[in-house]
């Protein structure tokens, strides 16, 4: 079982904090926090984070990385390289990515995939960074995703945050889309973000792992073509009133009520899909 080692770069100087003071002033100037199982999750999921961040106006946008990414499929030139050529890069990748977007912060747990699904200390790491930064808002994983190191992650920041005063809770806790689109939620689930500006720099922010891209991931067509999906497919009935959209599912009440069980709320969620799906049928279907 791994131990964490827990790393704050800075992107504004490309220098990782060493000193602990320095450490939580800067993480206590966090407003909007995305909290990723990869590198490269970020920039899929908790853009409208980074786009708020970008354009300030009060708003720093941190991200954390919860493991290195050493496990992910390799192609072309990366073909024959080794999980720790892989991970070196990967991190490097995330990095620049965070200068690009302005990001205030940027952490990393270095946790492997299996501790984040075997839990060991990543709930006590995140709920130490969690009372530290004292983010408004947070962006994880979508308890519904494919990928099951992001469904693990987002439970993961759902218990480290139970485990907070609520005084310290976040005012909105979101799960975001990445290997599942959230677009079919029910409405009152369901959150959307208008990611209509700075089209170019979102395209620029996928492009920057080439680990993936180059390997035969295109998240640098699939997510903005998702977004604009979402944008132009949500209203049969109406004009398109965006040019990019991303999906969210509202995780407040499993953050703030420690009874509710997140199977229970799932199976809410998609008992409410069956009816809303169901209804639009004829009588005599």
């Amino acid at each position: 079982m791994s131990a964490a080692i827990f790393e704050v770069y800075v992107p504004e100087t490309g220098e990782l904090v060493s000193d602990a003071a320095a450490e939580q002033e800067l993480l206590a100037s966090i407003t909007h926090l995305g909290i990723a199982a990869h590198p490269d999750d970020l920039e899929i999921m908790a853009i409208d984070g980074i786009l708020k961040g970008y354009a300030k106006g009060g708003s720093v946008f941190g991200g954390v990385v919860l493991t290195d990414g050493r496990g992910a499929p390799r192609a072309g030139k990366f073909a024959a390289w080794s999980d720790d050529q892989l991970a070196a890069l990967r991190k490097e990748e995330q990095k620049t990515a965070a200068r690009i977007g302005r990001y205030g912060a940027l952490v990393f747990m270095n946790y492997a995939s299996q501790d984040i699904r075997q839990r060991n200390a990543v709930v006590q790491s995140l709920a130490s960074l969690l009372i530290m930064a004292r983010p408004c808002w947070v962006y994880t994983h979508s308890l519904l995703d494919s990928h099951p190191t992001h469904t693990a992650a987002a439970w993961r920041v759902i218990q480290a945050l139970r485990g907070l005063p609520a005084a310290m809770l976040p005012e909105r806790v979101f799960g975001c889309e990445v290997w599942r689109g959230l677009e079919w939620l029910p409405e009152r689930f369901r959150i959307a973000f208008d990611c209509s500006e700075r089209l170019e720099l979102q395209r620029e922010l996928l492009k920057v792992f080439g680990t993936q891209v180059e390997s035969g991931k295109r998240y640098d067509r699939a997510i903005p073509g998702r977004r604009a999906a979402n944008a132009t497919m949500d209203e049969p009935n109406a004009v398109d009133n965006a040019r990019a959209v991303a999906y969210a599912m509202d995780l407040n009440p499993l953050a703030r009520d420690k009874t509710l069980s997140p199977r229970v709320y799932l199976r809410e969620i998609l008992t409410e899909f069956e009816q809303t799906a169901l209804s639009p049928l004829p009588d005599d279907a």
